[in-house]
């Protein structure tokens, strides 16, 4: 006879195993997104960590350039300085030399020479008192120190005149200096801001690397839990199915028993028959019944 009880309770655990596999399905399902998402978010963890190695490059470059161009703005300034003290000692001369030359204004040493002789040939030659000789030959001493002075001067006015070239050549080179000054100055400024940008950027990244790991890292965590509940779902699976076989056992063993019994009491019922007595019911149904597990056969015989 078969067990309504038993029947309920062995669909109930199969439900059970339906139910747990489905959730397995779904929490696996669930992972495999997330695995997806981790291998999305270190793919771009490895892009961000490509682009930050360039920028790192590039950020030693410009700065090694920019370096390079501070060291020779550095140069040329003192350069600029010492080419300027050097114009500075020039002008101071030719400003002595054009005092000097006022000094001397009139005074040509062709004609100095020409008056200091003609003033030696008249002592030579005319009949002059002490008085007036001595007057001629003070004379001749003043136009030969104002002769002296006069060549001294052209002297200094010839070399004057030579560094007036070198003058111009050095008012050049400091003009030359001062727009590669100014250049470099560009090019500093430039690198300066390019500088900037880089380690913006760099900051921007090292920023964006630490917000994946963390988003991996949280991903990951998730992962591990859904992998838990996984191995717990499929543990209480494994009990079920275990439960399952354990009933089909059970089950399997009772109908063994019951026909063990049956057969047992259609022995008996058989014998009772041939000596000619009478039968029980439950002899009759062991002996004539349905011992499929139902008792249609046996309702009709009562």
């Amino acid at each position: 006879m078969s067990n309504p009880s038993a029947e309920a309770t062995e669909e109930s655990v199969y439900k059970k195993i339906s139910d747990v596999r489905q959730e397995i399905n779904a929490i696996r399902e669930k992972r495999y997104a997330y695995i997806e998402e981790i291998r999305k978010l270190r793919q771009k963890k490895q892009e961000k960590i490509e682009r930050l190695k360039a920028v790192r490059l590039q950020l030693k470059t410009v700065f090694d350039e920019y370096s390079s161009r501070l060291n020779e703005l550095k140069e040329l300034k003192q350069k600029k300085e010492q080419i300027f003290e050097v114009i500075k000692e020039m002008r101071k001369e030719f400003e002595e030399l054009r005092n000097a030359m006022k000094k001397t204004q009139g005074m040509n040493p062709d004609l100095l020479e020409k008056r200091i002789k003609s003033l030696e040939w008249r002592i030579q030659t005319s009949t002059l008192t002490l008085d007036e000789e001595k007057k001629l030959i003070q004379r001749i001493a003043d136009m030969e120190k104002r002769l002296n002075e006069a060549k001294k001067i052209l002297k200094i006015k010839e070399k004057g005149n030579e560094e007036r070239a070198e003058f111009l050549a050095r008012r050049i080179e400091l003009a030359t200096i001062r727009q590669k000054i100014s250049n470099l100055i560009s090019e500093i400024t430039e690198r300066r801001k390019t500088l900037k940008a880089l380690k913006d950027e760099r900051n921007k990244l090292a920023k964006e690397l630490d917000e994946l790991n963390s988003q991996i890292n949280e991903k990951s965590k998730e992962i591990d839990e859904l992998q838990k509940q996984i191995e717990a779902k499929n543990k209480e699976l494994d009990e079920l199915i275990k439960k399952r076989k354990s009933m089909e056992q059970g089950f399997t063993s009772s109908r063994a028993n019951s026909i063990e019994l049956m057969e047992k009491k259609k022995k008996v019922a058989q014998e009772k028959l041939e000596k000619g007595e009478r039968l029980t019911f439950e002899e009759i149904y062991a002996l004539y019944g349905d011992h499929r597990g139902n008792n249609e056969d046996g309702d009709n015989l009562h």
